[in-house]
């Protein structure tokens, strides 16, 4: 018996941090959509995460390395569109840790931005194809982080100024998709969040890395002098502005800046969870700190500006405090 579904929806890069959580919340929410999942499981991600949803019967898996298997992607895309329907795409696939772009600017460019051109060739032929049978939908999960060094609240339109090849790698595949939406007048959605965290995150992002620290009665590596600032996010207000966006009905080939609105320094973040780790206020975080050389250049702060989402009627829910006592 073939199941009807109301949507079939591509995810790319589901199995890591954002992915995951989104599947895990989306899956449940929408069982009238069918979700495909196709990660290459690296070092950040992990099956596991997303293992239970193979139990239901609008979830499936494919292992799969988009940065080299385009002819495969096609495949199952475009030549034998008719097996899937895909029509709906959300991609949150990415190499996202600014120290190992550092080490590995190459890697970032191939996974960052080939990986992410090979997904938008397959929607532009869907698109060519079947645009006057099927509706397309294309959501794109970019940073921040592309805007570079800001300390003024900079709305959608502001300057693309990537100060590391991690951010350069994204800012890059933001000029493709927009050469994409005006050369092929494609529609596809850009979001740029704050710093997000939760569940699931892999300990190399300052949040996690400092409770796996506290934990295991280690240094907590912190870059320079600490004092550098970061707006964060917890995922289930990420996931929230992700749903408005897509089921909203409003126009797409638009970029919505998704911020916190908690701006907080490493220093003190990094105080706030020995409280919470430690149950007390009195802690004196500095012993556990070490400090480590600073990048060769590293962003003062990110500041955002998210009228626009609010204009929608989203706002952010979880404050940092409470945010970091559901993953403690």
């Amino acid at each position: 018996m073939t199941i009807h579904f109301d949507k079939r929806v591509l995810i790319t890069g589901g199995a890591g941090f954002i992915g995951s959580n989104f599947l895990s919340y989306f899956v449940r929410k929408y069982p009238n959509y069918h979700f495909t999942c196709i990660d290459k499981l690296n070092y950040a991600s992990n099956f596991e995460n997303i293992a239970d949803l193979l139990q239901l019967n609008n979830f499936k898996f494919i292992k799969l390395d988009l940065s080299e298997s385009f002819e495969t992607l096609y495949s199952m895309l475009v030549t034998n569109f008719h097996q899937m329907e895909i029509t709906d795409f959300i991609n949150f696939a990415a190499e996202s840790c600014v120290d190992r772009s550092l080490i590995s600017p190459l890697y970032f460019t191939k996974n960052n931005i080939l990986a992410t051109q090979n997904v938008l060739e397959c929607y532009r032929e869907l698109r060519n194809k079947y645009s006057h049978q099927y509706k397309f939908n294309f959501i794109h999960i970019s940073t921040d982080e592309v805007y570079g060094d800001i300390n003024q609240n900079t709305d959608e339109q502001g300057t693309l100024c990537p100060t590391n090849p991690y951010a350069a790698t994204k800012a890059a595949i933001d000029l493709i998709i927009q050469s994409y939406q005006y050369s092929y007048n494609l529609p596809i959605t850009i979001l740029r969040p704050n710093n997000v965290y939760g569940p699931n995150q892999y300990p190399e992002k300052i949040i996690p890395l400092t409770i796996k620290c506290l934990q295991e009665q280690s240094p907590i590596p912190i870059h320079g002098d600490g004092t550098n600032k970061r707006c964060y996010l917890y995922i289930s207000d990420f996931l929230h502005a992700i749903d408005l966006i897509w089921h909203s009905g409003i126009s797409t080939s638009e970029i919505y800046n998704i911020g916190g609105d908690c701006e907080i320094d490493n220093n003190s973040l990094v105080k706030l969870i020995c409280q919470k780790v430690f149950k007390t206020n009195s802690v004196d975080h500095t012993q556990y700190i070490q400090y480590v050389k600073d990048r060769g250049y590293n962003d003062k702060e990110y500041s955002i500006n998210n009228d626009k989402i609010r204009q929608l009627g989203w706002k952010p829910v979880v404050v940092l405090p409470e945010g970091l006592d559901m993953i403690i």
